[in-house]
């Protein structure tokens, strides 16, 4: 069980680190305006930016641990531990790394 706890643990860290890099690639890049004309001219861009091919590649990688942590851990544990990790880690890690703003309600959340 401690092996399944240790999976999720890096589940979280390879997803948090993914949105960071994500950030750190888009904050490279420039505003992104949507449209479907834009989707398809951005997909070349993700494979120039170091940051945005890293964070895909995180991604993938957490998606596929995520399989395995739920084929081994209830579903109503796994997910409240993940979102609420996830959750407080990248709102540290975008404070601590890209020097956003925290509101007290933020602090207290």
């Amino acid at each position: 069980m401690f092996q399944s706890y240790l999976l999720l643990g890096f589940t979280i860290i390879l997803t948090v680190t993914g949105q960071l890099l994500f950030k750190k690639g888009l904050m490279i890049f420039g505003k992104l305006d949507f449209s479907l004309s834009n989707l398809f001219t951005f997909i070349p861009h993700i494979l120039k930016n170091i940051y945005l091919s890293a964070g895909t590649i995180l991604f993938g990688i957490a998606l596929l641990l995520w399989f395995f942590v739920l084929s081994r851990i209830r579903l109503n544990i796994a997910y409240p531990i993940s979102t609420s990790l996830n959750l407080s880690l990248v709102v540290l890690g975008s404070w601590f790394l890209f020097k956003e703003y925290l509101s007290l309600w933020q602090i207290l959340g």
